[in-house]
């Protein structure tokens, strides 16, 4: 094989958006600035941290160390994924991301190619922060296992945030959708910045047993790394079904990788919780499942409620799996039965749970699987009845892809509303308050919460029984037109 040939298939496999994003960003002016900028403000706090080493006492290289991680965990947090997600949603307002479906690259090439541009970007960074960093292991105070710990935490939700930054960037569709995306990319990723960078500067100072129950590093390490890549993979196939073209079966890979998440994230909550026989982690994992699943609430009644072509011959023929891929594949029937079955799965193994003998506090995850099957089903009600008024009252003026905004509006005013009523009524009873989900969390409230959740919930079903139904049926036919 000659090196032509070589040269010539790794170009092939070279992903030719990583190329263009790269020779853009080596060219301007950005990429340049951040880095010269940030070399030159290492070179300032390493010699006013060296000087400082005879003058005190302290533990001038751990604290020299913290605030050099601390900026480069924002440049590569913060700085270059909302970097490379504003200029993202720009391509996606301009349009300029469809000429790229006019060739045979995918979107999920697409994503790939934005993402493994910002990764570069924040490796450059690593690299040139590196040599000061190691610098201050000569000074007092480093610990170099929890520094290096620290690093490759920070690397790993850096790239989960730079794939989040794109799934961000990709809902913006016009100038609108652009500001109103790219404020809630920004506002999410600093909040973010300042929790994880105060619990890693923690851990530097004083091990991962602050924040863990059990002072294990390779235990942490490795979930840590699995939950940083699962957000990532999620993050991705959203990403790649957010830029898909509309008639395709967008939400099937998200729903399945979400499954495959969900599956996996229970267990490892679970060996957490045998492993410190403790159910706090546990009672975590499901609140972090429960806000899942109420955006996946909204972005099933966004969905559309009727079968493309292409996905109608993607149905399969066998009965069995023609009923599963029901939950998969993207329609709004399918997405609500989907969040309906994994609320009922999640109930189901937290109760499950709940009667192990090996672990404590089993009381507590027994009334919090009551409160976030309330509130799925607060949820689920809201939406369904947002659905109704969107096609009842404004067909003609919100596309169904909106829908999510008045379901928003619904679950507000149905938290809001009631509180001002009372204040009106001068009434001392709370039952008025029952609209509101988080009524639920009290545990006197509990079982009247998860009354009114179901309440709602079928008063939405009985409202869209017809609209449901024809779903199903079309699903169905098509399978069966198709054999």
């Amino acid at each position: 094989m000659t090196p032509e040939s070589i040269y010539n298939r790794f170009d092939d496999i070279l992903n030719p958006i990583i190329v263009k994003e790269l020779r853009q960003v080596v060219r301007g002016k950005f990429f340049w600035g951040v880095l010269i900028l940030f070399l030159g403000f290492q070179c300032i706090v390493l010699s006013l941290s060296i000087a400082d080493r005879g003058l005190t006492s302290r533990s001038v290289g751990a604290e020299a160390l913290t605030f050099l991680f601390g900026i480069l965990f924002f440049a590569s947090f913060v700085i270059v994924p909302v970097y490379n997600g504003v200029k993202f949603a720009k391509e996606r307002n301009d349009g300029s991301d469809e000429l790229l479906f006019i060739t045979t690259i995918t979107p999920q090439t697409i994503v790939k190619g934005k993402f493994a541009a910002a990764m570069v970007f924040i490796f450059l960074l690593y690299s040139a922060f590196s040599p000061f960093m190691a610098m201050t292991f000569f000074l007092s105070g480093v610990d170099l296992p929890l520094t290096f710990l620290a690093l490759i935490i920070g690397l790993l939700f850096s790239a989960a945030g730079a794939m989040g930054q794109i799934c961000i960037a990709a809902l913006a569709r016009d100038s609108n959708s652009q500001q109103f995306f790219r404020g809630l990319g920004i506002f999410t990723q600093v909040s973010l910045f300042f929790t994880i960078a105060g619990a890693g500067s923690d851990m530097v100072h004083y091990g991962t047993g602050r924040f863990f129950p059990v002072s294990d590093t390779l235990s942490t390490l490795f979930s840590l790394t699995l939950i940083s890549g699962a957000l990532t993979y999620f993050f991705y196939r959203a990403s790649a079904a957010i830029i898909a073209p509309a008639g395709s079966n967008r939400m099937y890979q998200v729903r399945v990788s979400a499954s495959v998440i969900w599956a996996g994230s229970f267990l490892l909550a679970l060996w957490w919780s045998f492993k410190t026989s403790s159910a706090h982690l546990f009672m975590l994992w499901s609140g972090l499942v429960c806000f899942g699943l109420c955006l996946a609430i909204a972005v099933a009644i966004s969905e559309r409620d009727s079968l493309s072509d292409r996905i109608a011959r993607e149905i399969p023929t066998n009965p069995i799996k023609k009923r599963l891929a029901f939950f998969f594949f993207s329609g709004s029937a399918g997405g609500l039965a989907w969040v309906a079955g994994m609320s009922i799965l999640t109930t189901f193994a937290m109760n499950l749970l709940s009667s192990s003998a090996l672990i404590r506090h089993t009381s507590d995850l027994r009334d919090a699987s009551f409160v976030i099957f309330s509130f799925v089903c607060y949820f689920l009600g809201y939406a369904l009845i947002a659905g109704v008024i969107r096609r009842v009252f404004f067909s003609s003026l919100i596309d169904i892809r909106n829908t999510w905004v008045v379901f928003l509006l619904v679950s507000v005013a149905f938290c809001i509303l009631p509180m001002f009523l009372w204040s009106f009524l001068g009434s001392d009873s709370d039952i008025l308050m029952l609209g509101n989900p988080f009524a639920s969390l009290s545990r006197s409230r509990y079982l009247d919460g998860l009354f009114f959740g179901l309440s709602v919930l079928l008063l939405g079903l009985i409202l869209n029984f017809s609209w449901l139904r024809a779903q199903v049926k079309e699903f169905a036919s098509a399978g069966a037109s198709h054999e």
